[in-house]
């Protein structure tokens, strides 16, 4: 499953399958992209504990179990206009650190 959700800033692309779970975000000026699984905000809405393996992960190895549930909830977390724009600024931030290596 893939859904793409298009911010002000950014685009995002949720993807769940085959084992693999990842939010790719794109800056719309730069090209400029990360994967943004493992922000604190991001693992706040998905409950991630604190000392699971996947805090240090940009993409998670998922069982098939959990392939819908994260999708459906990535997709509802993205298209929160409010959590939409915090998480725009953030990634503003997060960027302007010089986080984001990758260009697409």
């Amino acid at each position: 499953m893939m859904k793409k959700i298009q911010g002000e800033k950014y685009s995002f692309i949720i993807k769940s399958s085959d084992g693999k779970f990842f939010i790719k975000a794109v800056h719309n000026k730069t090209g400029r992209f990360s994967f943004i699984n493992n922000l604190n905000p991001i693992l706040s809405i998905f409950e991630i504990p604190i000392n699971d393996r996947r805090i240090s992960e940009s993409q998670w190895e998922i069982s098939q179990r959990e392939e819908e549930p994260l999708f459906y909830k990535a997709i509802d977390m993205l298209s929160s206009k409010p959590f939409l724009k915090y998480l725009e600024e953030y990634l503003e931030e997060d960027r302007r650190l010089g986080e984001w290596e990758n260009i697409s």
